[in-house]
């Protein structure tokens, strides 16, 4: 009797070994299905995203930069035939190109000489597509003067061309010497200013009352660029204004589909906002 109840034991504990292994191999194989299923519903093929997803995707504002530095310093055609040199007698664009310690310097300007000066860099090559467009454009210089006279902006602009009939263009955002701002008055010692202003506004003009737009087409003409004009020195001696670099950054937005094609095709720095 002892003998076949622990048969029937062994029996049926060899049973229920058997068992646990059928029901590990059954938890093994849901356990592998169910990571399956995961890594099939967490897959970046937009065919199989749920449409919420493709909609939010194709809704992102996709917005492009470029920075270039100019090719012409107050001698763009026949500036220098039409306006002088403009305090600038020595300077050249590749001076304000890159932060590297030569400076595009004005002569001396003194109260009762020469007192005043005009920078206009031009030609930045700006290659932005014809269907973008302009959310904003910064303009950023590094300069300082020596002498002891303080000296500072008349005006600072970013421009469509240096001269329209009788006077400047007035166009986009002025920081003239009416406003105050930081970098109105130079520094003795190379300190950078960035000035920016949006794609378009109703403050544009010297007097911060005009409408403006810009436009792929004005940004991309030889003739865009920055006009920075200085103001009579005040104070005995003389001054020299020199300037370090001077850069502009344009960034725009584009519709999806162009992004898509050629999200780097003219070498822009791309973002997501």
């Amino acid at each position: 009797m002892m003998l076949i109840y622990s048969l029937s034991k062994e029996f049926f504990m060899k049973l229920l070994s058997h068992f646990s292994i059928i029901r590990g191999i059954g938890y093994l194989l849901v356990f592998i299905l169910c990571i399956n299923c995961k890594k099939d519903y967490n897959s970046t093929n937009p065919s199989q995203l749920p449409p919420e997803s493709i909609s939010e995707s194709a809704g992102e504002n996709v917005v492009e930069s470029q920075t270039r530095t100019a090719a012409f310093l107050n001698n763009l055609n026949n500036f220098q035939q039409v306006f002088g040199d403009q305090g600038y007698p020595r300077a050249k664009a590749e001076n304000v190109s890159a932060d590297d310690g030569k400076y595009a310097s004005t002569r001396k300007l003194s109260s009762n000489g020469i007192s005043s000066s005009s920078l206009a860099l031009q030609g930045f090559g700006f290659t932005i597509p014809d269907d973008a467009t302009i959310q904003n454009i910064a303009v950023r210089v590094r300069r300082f003067k020596n002498g002891s006279p303080a000296i500072g902006d008349y005006f600072l602009s970013v421009m469509q061309r240096y001269q329209c009939g009788s006077g400047p263009c007035t166009y986009g955002v002025f920081w003239t010497y009416l406003d105050d701002y930081p970098g109105k008055m130079y520094p003795n010692t190379e300190t950078e200013y960035v000035f920016s202003q949006t794609g378009s506004g109703n403050n544009g003009g010297f007097n911060h009352n005009q409408a403006y737009q810009w436009t792929p087409a004005i940004v991309n003409h030889q003739y865009f660029g920055v006009r920075i004009d200085s103001y009579p020195p005040s104070g005995k001696g003389s001054a020299v204004v020199n300037y370090d670099l001077v850069d502009i950054t344009v960034e725009y937005s584009l519709p999806e589909t162009t992004a898509r094609k050629s999200p780097v095709a003219s070498g822009a720095n791309t973002l997501i906002k």
